[in-house]
């Protein structure tokens, strides 16, 4: 994991023994902020965090406001002087 970057997630530190819940750590903070109760949580799986699923991401300043300048990116002409080399196929 350390060569590839991975971050270990709670799902696989459950199966080796370091953590007592696989339950998804940022739905966990995100439910104590708002005060609701914390039982039945995802599984804290990178396809977890990286779904819309997941609570803490949804929350996420940050998270939101990268998927704002994504959509922002997608729906804006492209401003570049480059010129297509290929025809385009109609």
């Amino acid at each position: 994991m350390v060569v590839a970057g991975i971050t270990p997630t709670a799902n696989f530190l459950t199966k080796i023994g370091k953590v007592q819940s696989a339950g998804c750590r940022l739905c966990r903070m995100a439910r104590e902020a708002r005060g609701e109760s914390t039982d039945g949580l995802a599984a804290e799986t990178h396809g977890h965090i990286n779904s819309a699923g997941c609570e803490g991401m949804a929350t996420n300043p940050c998270g939101g406001s990268c998927l704002t300048a994504c959509m922002l990116h997608k729906t804006q002409k492209a401003s570049s002087s480059l010129s297509r080399l290929t025809k385009k196929v109609t």
